[in-house]
C-alpha cells in the first residue's frame, strides 16, 4: 500500500501544493547519507524521492520546500509497531 498526501503551504497570498507518497528504500538510505553532511540536500532528496506531482516552485524554492518537508511526516501517521515476547 502506497500512502499518499496533499501537502498545501502558503507564502503571502499565494498557495502551493503538491502529492506526495511515501519513501522507499533507495530514497531513505540516500537521504540517510546525505544528511551526515548536508541536511538540506538530504531535504531536497527526500521531497524528490516522494514526489508525485505539483506546483514546480515548491522544488525549485528552498523555503517551499523546506514548509513541505516539514510537514512531510504526516507520511508516517497511522505506522505502529509493537514488540512482543
Amino acid at each position: 500500500m502506497t500512502k499518499e498526501v496533499e501537502i498545501i503551504v502558503t507564502d503571502g497570498e499565494q498557495s502551493y501544493s503538491c502529492k506526495l507518497k511515501r519513501p522507499d528504500i533507495a530514497t531513505l538510505s540516500r537521504v540517510n547519507k546525505l544528511s551526515k553532511s548536508d541536511e538540506v540536500l538530504a531535504a531536497q532528496e527526500l521531497l524528490k524521492g516522494c514526489w508525485i506531482s505539483g506546483d514546480a516552485e515548491i522544488q525549485s524554492d528552498a523555503y517551499l520546500m523546506m514548509a513541505v518537508v516539514g510537514k512531510m511526516s504526516v507520511l508516517q501517521e497511522g505506522v505502529t509497531a509493537e514488540l512482543k515476547n
